[in-house]
């Protein structure tokens, strides 16, 4: 299940424990490896955690005697899910806590459901083992650099927001920001309005469609892909008046919530889109949204390799909650470098590009979403004469004056 070099780095912090915790032997790659992994465990087994603890309680209260070690299989998953909230340091720490620590507890919580499933009487738990085995596979199997798509649901991977019922994927999280996708039904209508209290967000949608954006008092009935910024205390949604299912990927972030506050901080806000104004998609009633295929397909069409700005910090600055930064990368065989002083999502939206993140490399195509840490540089480069575009966020300070 563990990729050699997984079980590299992860001998040395063992080694690195077991003598007097000297850190010596542990070099700059090793700590950005480290980096990489931790993060990787911040990506959708932040769905895996959370669906199977609700998966665990669900089978428990089918039994009247569960098997003991449901309990301990939780409280490692409840362990997990705190240690995501803690910033991955940037030295030797990676390693010997972060990601020796997530290490530790995915054992001991892999290790109970599997002595659970052999020793209870709980139908069911098999699966459950078997699908928090699976969602983890790419992460122990890989080297770092991990990926997530935008249109599929892991199995126990996924969460319902609390008082909207939708169910949401996290893709790739953050220090203070996120990359999620959003499950909606076929003719999913009146449901979804909601608004955030200390968090600002930016909403995509891709083709095929068929919808009605909505975004305070406006609304937008869209066929094809839209990108909307969206402030703090805004009402927002998006009602699918298609009879196929849609997927609404979206970017959370909030500086004093961090990447987290998509699971708490939602109010709803019932509305019918009948009883918005109508507006143009890119007016100032839709917060000059943007009509995001066009701007790839345009991107395509350039010549060379650049980052453009498609949604300026400004769009969504909102005081001490700060503010998302979407842009746009168009990569051709002469490569890009890209590097930040926070962390950065990136979502590959055409063609296919070599990525290179400190000491890993890997190759990933469209509706594939990986993140970078902070001051290490990433290199994009696409793959054949076909130009690649990719969008990356970043989450900053409001700029001076705005709120």
């Amino acid at each position: 299940m563990r990729s050699p070099a997984y079980e590299a780095i992860l001998e040395k912090a063992e080694w690195s424990h077991h003598n007097r915790r000297s850190v010596f032997h542990i070099g700059e790659a090793d700590v950005q490896r480290a980096r990489l992994y931790a993060y990787g465990y911040r990506s959708q087994t932040i769905g895996s955690f959370h669906g199977c603890i609700e998966a665990i309680d669900r089978l428990s209260a089918e039994s009247d005697n569960p098997h003991p070690d449901l309990g301990h299989a939780r409280e490692a998953l409840e362990e997990l899910q705190r240690l995501g909230t803690i910033p991955v340091p940037s030295d030797f720490r990676a390693l010997t806590f972060t990601l020796y620590t997530y290490d530790r507890l995915v054992v001991r919580a892999l290790a109970a459901l599997e002595k659970a499933a052999n020793g209870g009487n709980l139908h069911g738990l098999d699966v459950l083992a078997g699908n928090f085995r699976s969602n983890l596979a790419g992460i122990l199997g890989g080297n770092g650099i991990h990926s997530a798509r935008d249109d599929v649901i892991p199995p126990d991977g996924s969460f319902l927001v609390p008082n909207l019922g939708i169910q949401i994927v996290p893709l790739i999280y953050g220090d203070r920001h996120s990359w999620n996708s959003a499950f909606l039904p076929g003719h999913c209508i009146g449901s979804t309005m909601h608004r955030h209290h200390e968090g600002v967000e930016i909403h995509l949608g891709y083709s095929p469609m068929y919808g009605d954006t909505m975004l305070g008092g406006s609304v937008t009935r869209l066929s094809e892909g839209y990108a909307m910024p969206i402030p703090v205390m805004a009402d927002h949604g998006f009602d699918n008046l298609s009879a196929d299912p849609h997927w609404v990927p979206f970017i959370f972030g909030s500086l004093t919530l961090g990447g987290w506050g998509v699971f708490f901080d939602v109010e709803p806000r019932p509305t019918k889109s009948e009883d918005l104004s109508p507006a143009p998609l890119d007016s100032k009633a839709m917060n000059y949204s943007r009509f995001i295929e066009r701007d790839i397909a345009h991107a395509a069409t350039q010549n060379g390799c650049f980052r453009n700005v498609l949604i300026p910090a400004a769009a969504t600055a909102s005081g001490k909650v700060g503010a998302l930064e979407l842009g746009i990368n168009r990569i051709d065989q002469s490569g890009l470098d890209l590097t930040s002083e926070s962390y950065r999502i990136f979502s590959v939206c055409a063609g296919t590009v070599d990525i290179e993140i400190g000491p890993e490399r890997a190759s990933l195509g469209p509706r594939e979403h990986f993140g970078a840490p902070a001051g290490m540089t990433t290199r994009l480069t696409a793959r054949g004469e076909t130009p690649a575009v990719v969008l990356d966020a970043v989450i900053v300070p409001s700029p001076e004056g705005q709120s």
